[in-house]
């Protein structure tokens, strides 16, 4: 196959996701007593990897990294080509082929990332890809491999069989596409399923990629934890653990004095039964080589060998002096509830460092101080702050971490953003990357102003370029409004790493 035609018409959203992170899979896998390489400095390779949304800014982030990207649709292989030239990177390549034909003198990878792969191939790509891990990953390297789950997607299987048999699989993607919009509002009027009927409003609003290649695609193959732990195991490779957030974790009973080789079986069943009882519709997996050391259930006691990061605030009044839970929430909207008030004092210094990582006894010793400042009851229970911490971790309220990266710098008085910032707000269809990996939504005139932020100019001429630019686009503004906004935007852009 030369190229793969569905994805050249209607690209997939090349975007960084956090949890393919490698300093975060590197703590994932410290959670479940695995060692991982050192990410900064690791050989890395996406499998699938669009235009390189996810992977070029790891290689701009890590130059002690190597970087690999493998993604068949010619038309964003070329896109993330360019990119890289554009940007003078010399330690990461896009290439355009297909992962079941990889160049054979790739050499082993610390860190294999196949996001939205391994469920929408057929049959024959799947083992390739698990061939490539077990060929390519290094003897303590990580593979992360997205799965759609049958548990959580029979439920939506027959959408998908209503849209498929709605649209025509003849008709370019974007015709098909406009035709499976009209079928949602077909299929909204006669179905009466709650849980369809949520999913076709979600359609609706959902990215148009996300929508053609999730249910209009060829394949589309949910399966089970235990099938694919089977499947891990036929190829010479083993599970290690989840990268996605979780309701809920597996603790195995009578346990104690098990080496994890003994639990395994036991851990594999019980994650099988949790999918069952959570409606589990998709998986983030770590898998390792067979001969590497085995992995067990997440560990409580590992957090105190991790940094952590967050960028978490509530509406609400903290209150430190009681458990009453309050509802703490990303930029995103993700909320969590924290009722512990050493983690809600834990929260809060967490967001004032974020970007940064606190390792675990400067996370603790700041809530102890923090309560000190503002509570009344300013003693840190050791047990309680552990497991608060715990359950937020693994729920992604809060974010492990082996990298500390890099502390927030004001704007000054000639704000400067770093290169491959200014080059993706310049850049169409390029997403902007926080140091935390995170994409940041920027509208036409924040774009405008990320891309003017060479270090040439002031503050107060970058508000008057503003100011004109907004004049221009039919908005009048007073001139202190504008630099009033314009400041709240630096700011912005230094929380999220992005200021030299």
């Amino acid at each position: 196959m030369d190229t793969l035609a569905s994805y050249d018409e209607l690209p997939y959203d090349s975007l960084p996701l956090p949890e393919t992170q490698p300093d975060f899979l590197a703590a994932v896998a410290a959670l479940h007593g695995f060692d991982a390489p050192d990410p900064t400095r690791a050989r890395i390779l996406e499998l699938g990897c669009a235009q390189g949304g996810n992977l070029i800014p790891l290689a701009w982030r890590w130059p002690g990294c190597e970087c690999v990207g493998v993604e068949l649709s010619r038309v964003q292989a070329q896109a993330g080509a360019g990119f890289v030239a554009q940007l003078g990177l010399k330690n990461v390549r896009i290439l355009h082929g297909d992962l079941a034909a990889l160049p054979a003198d790739l050499g082993e990878f610390d860190y294999i990332i196949a996001h939205g792969v391994y469920s929408w191939v057929p049959p024959a790509i799947q083992q390739a890809l698990l061939d490539v891990c077990r060929r390519h990953l290094g003897a303590n390297g990580l593979a992360y491999v997205s799965i759609n789950v049958a548990a959580g997607w029979q439920k939506l299987l027959p959408l998908r069989e209503a849209l498929v048999a709605r649209t025509d699989p003849d008709a370019d993607a974007p015709e098909r596409l406009r035709q499976a919009r009209r079928a949602l509002d077909a299929l909204e009027a006669e179905w009466d399923d709650p849980a369809l009927r949520k999913e076709i409003a979600y359609l609706k609003t959902a990215l148009p990629s996300y929508l053609f290649h999730e249910y209009l695609a060829d394949c589309n193959a949910p399966m089970s934890f235990a099938d694919f732990t089977a499947r891990l195991d036929a190829h010479g490779l083993r599970y290690v653990g989840e990268a996605g957030p979780r309701r809920a974790v597996v603790e195995l009973e009578d346990a104690w004095g098990l080496v994890p080789e003994s639990m395994a079986g036991r851990w594999h069943d019980a994650e099988v039964a949790l999918d069952d009882a959570l409606g589990t519709r998709f998986r983030r997996a770590l898998i390792a080589r067979i001969d590497a050391p085995c992995a067990q259930p997440p560990l409580p006691a590992a957090l105190e060998g991790l940094m952590f990061h967050a960028d978490l605030a509530s509406d609400e009044e903290i209150d430190l002096d009681s458990d009453t839970a309050q509802r703490f929430a990303n930029p995103a909207g993700n909320g969590h509830e924290i009722a512990d008030p050493a983690m809600k004092a834990a929260a809060m210094a967490l967001s004032s460092t974020y970007p940064a990582a606190l390792d675990y006894a400067e996370l603790r010793d700041a809530a102890r101080q923090i309560l000190q400042t503002y509570g009344t009851y300013p003693v840190v229970d050791a047990a309680a702050f552990r497991d608060a911490l715990f359950r937020l971790t693994v729920m992604h309220g809060v974010m492990p971490t082996v990298w500390r990266g890099p502390a927030p710098r004001p704007p000054g008085e000639r704000p400067r953003a770093n290169a491959l910032a200014r080059a993706s707000a310049a850049t169409p269809g390029w997403v902007v990357s926080g140091a935390r990996h995170v994409a940041i939504d920027l509208d036409a005139h924040g774009r405008a102003l990320l891309g003017l932020l060479d270090g040439t100019r002031t503050t107060g001429e970058l508000a008057a370029l503003m100011q004109a630019r907004l004049t221009g686009t039919g908005l009048d503004l007073p001139a202190d409004r504008v630099e009033t906004l314009t400041q709240h935007q630096l700011w912005l852009f230094a929380r999220q790493g992005l200021l030299e």
